[in-house]
Formats: C-alpha cells, sequence, structure tokens
C-alpha cells in the first residue's frame, strides 16, 4: 500500500494482490461501496466483482480514517472482459485512432463517495490520485463508464475527462445508465 495525500483526504493506494475479498481493509471496502450503492437505490452486488482482483484501489480516508470514497484502476490487459471494451462498440476504434494499446490503458470503476462528503471535494481528490496512480503505472489514457443517473460523469468532466461518444447505454445488473469517458492523465495532472 502507498499513500497519496491530496485536499482534506488522504488516498491509500492497494495495489493487486491476487484473489479480493480477504483482507480487512477489503472487507472495509466492500462494505463501504455495499452502503453507498444502497443509498443510491442502487443493487448491492455491485460492491464486488472479478476486476477487483487485478485492480488498484483507492481509498479517500478522513483524518479520523473513516472511509470517505473509492475508486479502482484495473489495467486493461488483465481484464476479461473490459466492461468498456464489451458494451461501447467505439471503444476499440478509439485506442486504434489514438494509437494506443490494450498497455496504454487503465479502466476505472467503481467511483463512490459517500453521502455525507460528496461536496467536499473528496470526487476531486479520488480523482487526482486516479491520474497520479495511471501516470505511475505508465498508462496514457484513463476510460470509465461513468454513471450519468447522479451526476457522476458531470463531475468527471468538470475534472479533465471527454465522453468519448454520444451514446448513453443502459448498464445491465447496475440500474442506471452509463457513458464512455477518457481521460489523459498527463493533462488532469497539468503535465502536459
Amino acid at each position: 500500500m502507498t499513500s497519496v495525500g491530496v485536499q482534506a483526504v488522504s488516498v491509500d493506494v492497494h495495489h493487486p494482490g491476487g484473489a479480493f475479498g480477504g483482507e480487512p481493509w477489503q472487507r472495509e471496502l466492500i462494505g463501504f461501496r455495499a452502503q453507498v450503492l444502497q443509498g443510491l437505490g442502487l443493487p448491492t452486488g455491485q460492491d464486488r466483482d472479478g476486476h477487483d482482483d487485478v485492480a488498484c484501489h483507492l481509498i479517500a480516508r478522513l483524518p479520523g480514517g473513516e472511509i470517505a470514497g473509492t475508486a479502482r484502476f484495473a489495467p486493461l490487459e488483465d481484464l476479461d472482459p473490459s466492461w468498456v471494451l464489451d458494451l461501447e462498440p467505439e471503444a476499440a476504434d478509439l485506442l486504434h485512432r489514438e494509437g494506443l494499446r490494450p498497455h496504454d490503458v487503465v479502466e476505472g470503476g467503481r467511483w463512490l463517495v459517500g453521502a455525507a462528503h460528496r461536496h467536499g471535494g473528496v470526487g476531486r481528490s479520488l480523482v487526482l490520485a486516479g491520474a497520479e496512480v495511471a501516470h505511475r503505472m505508465g498508462r496514457t489514457m484513463v476510460w470509465v463508464l461513468a454513471g450519468t443517473a447522479h451526476g457522476q460523469d458531470v463531475l468527471l468532466t468538470r475534472m479533465g475527462f471527454r465522453a468519448a461518444s454520444d451514446r448513453i447505454h443502459p448498464m445491465p445488473g447496475l440500474g442506471y445508465p452509463v457513458r464512455l469517458l477518457t481521460a489523459r492523465p498527463s493533462r488532469i495532472l497539468g503535465r502536459s
């Protein structure tokens, strides 16, 4: 685990370590995800999936240690399936157009912020910390299927992401629509 200090929260970065779910921090993370999803009226079955095993997990914590938000970043080449490639037919064309290979891309997901912390900069902290993690991984693009029902896509767009197309997709099993957003970590970090 490493830590990236951003604004009023610290963001712990947990690197992949195999089977996900057994460590105390993983159980705490799964519980937090379920709580946030339930509060949004979404299925809590989305609090864990196979992407967790290969992803870097970011956990934004308040000074007292309470989880305020989370995100995960999984190398595209390690995902089987990639939710983006399965859902967005133009994603493979996007890679080709941008001259990128799967090793250049990290797929973001599970960006969740607790209800009490949604207007306190936690989402911004996670985006900045995530851009730093992607940069350190040597990735030149982050893509994510961002939810549209609760404004996740709006926040990410304000932070430097852009819509890859005008398509909005119903996300099977998730319970809300998503759209594909992409960003260059170096731009978010002001390094290009």
